[in-house]
């Protein structure tokens, strides 16, 4: 993205009688200083990006050790830093940081003495869709690289802010709720405030037919959604037509987007899907590639490590944990934070843009699929030119691994096979799953979701 775009864009100008040329609002102002810093940013050497993260990196570490009561005791044993390149020298040295010592760290975690110019914060907490809700602090600083990490991903896809942004997702606002749901005047904070834009209707979580419904009545330009309620919407339309004609591009986060799913989407609904990699604790990782379908790491946010099970950096295409540190959040610093996620790094990208590439991002280590033999695998609903989605069309599904040689298929909103089908079925998952487990099929009336509204199409209960 180059800045003509950004400087195209309708800015209101904050004096009347001038404008041209425009003079933003104070925060305006900030959030297109920062964009155009993106722009030239998002171009510098991987050698140059990382010099400048660990940078700021110095400022984090002796905040943290100075300030917060959990890092005081666990950096105890390191020495005085005063530049990035000592700190890149004895980076491995820095303890990492689970979910669980987050959790069992409470307040210790949190500043004593935050720095006033990024007050005021508030606490955070995760949706807890791995068992294990962490709690944070987010301030002015976090909110603002939000706020512009989400308007560069706008200048990214071209976005026309003109039009109707659409979003199903959880929420305990009652006015959300269908048939309507809510309606915003802008598309919130990280636009409204350098750019009008149109309305942003919101719908909570509810039925397929009721999502679909409403989809159709407000007819929106742009729609961003969990991938499993994206599924069932784009399996609705597969099976009786009627997909919004205004619709252009359909945004996804929270969730792992399968390969098919974006084949789905293109399909049936003829739209791009673009996905987004963030968590509640450390705001965006990564956004995908305007011109690719895998991502860049957002290197002016957060230091993305992804790390295999030696504890070294993971060669291309190799998964690993994915590790990350936050650069701004100095109310409750997250450093050397093992996310719970796993992924793969990728080939730097053709675009332009130097950023790290996160090649697929594969889910969490209950998401992974283990065999017999002691290997876990990440597993593919599509193999062989088999697909779940086809085996199961038009049904909400849900595999889970029980055993070692038992695998349970829940389905619901369809019918249920009969024996000489579940016969033929059993055969052909054989065939995606690569290996003759027993599968045995449950047929409910709904799937629930886990908390935050999130969903999981597959997991693991082996010990």
């Amino acid at each position: 993205m180059n800045n003509e775009l950004a400087i195209s864009l309708p800015i209101p100008s904050s004096i009347p009688g001038i404008v041209w040329p425009v003079i933003p609002t104070p925060m305006a102002a900030q959030l297109l200083s920062q964009i155009h810093y993106f722009n030239l940013s998002e171009t510098f050497s991987p050698s140059t990006l990382l010099t400048l993260q660990f940078t700021q990196l110095v400022e984090v570490i002796n905040f943290a050790r100075k300030t917060v009561p959990y890092y005081r005791s666990k950096f105890s044993h390191l020495p005085v830093i005063t530049n990035g390149e000592q700190l890149r020298e004895i980076w491995d040295e820095i303890p990492m940081l689970s979910r669980l010592d987050l959790q069992q760290a409470k307040d210790a975690i949190f500043s004593e003495s935050p720095l006033p110019s990024h007050e005021p914060s508030e606490l955070m907490t995760s949706t807890g869709s791995t068992g294990m809700p962490v709690t944070v602090k987010g301030n002015v600083a976090t909110q603002f690289f939000w706020n512009a990490t989400t308007l560069r991903d706008h200048l990214w896809h071209k976005h026309d802010f003109n039009k109707t942004y659409a979003v199903i997702r959880f929420t305990e606002n009652p006015a959300a709720k269908p048939p309507h749901g809510a309606v915003f005047e802008n598309w919130g904070p990280a636009t409204y405030r350098v750019v009008p834009t149109g309305k942003c209707h919101h719908l909570t979580i509810c039925t397929t037919e009721e999502e679909v419904r409403w989809l159709r009545d407000i007819n929106p330009h742009y729609l961003n959604c969990n991938p499993s309620t994206l599924r069932e919407i784009t399996q609705y339309f597969a099976a009786h037509g009627g997909v919004p004609d205004h619709l252009t591009m359909v945004h996804t986060n929270s969730e792992i987007v399968e390969p098919d799913l974006r084949r789905m989407v293109k399909e049936v609904m003829g739209v791009q899907l673009v996905d987004t990699y963030s968590t509640k604790e450390l705001g965006y990782l990564a956004l995908q590639c305007p011109e690719q379908e895998h991502y860049h790491v957002q290197s002016e946010n957060v230091l993305v490590e992804i790390i295999n099970e030696q504890g070294k950096l993971c060669e291309i295409d190799e998964p690993g944990r994915v590790v990350a540190t936050a650069l701004h959040n100095f109310a409750s610093p997250l450093i050397r934070y093992f996310v719970g996620d796993y992924a793969s790094p990728g080939e730097p990208c053709s675009c332009g843009r130097n950023l790290p590439v996160i090649k697929r991002i594969l889910g969490r280590q209950r998401n992974m699929l283990k065999l017999p033999d002691g290997r876990r695998i990440w597993p593919s609903f599509t193999s062989n030119g088999l697909r779940l989605m086809d085996m199961f069309s038009g049904a909400q599904f849900q595999v889970i691994q029980k055993s070692l040689s038992e695998i349970h298929i829940n389905l619901a909103h369809i019918s249920p096979f009969s024996a000489k089908e579940e016969e033929n079925l059993r055969a052909q998952l054989s065939i995606v799953f690569d290996y003759p487990f027993r599968f045995i099929f449950n047929y409910l009336e709904k799937i629930e979701r886990g908390p935050g509204g999130k969903y999981e199409d597959f997991k693991c209960e082996v010990a």
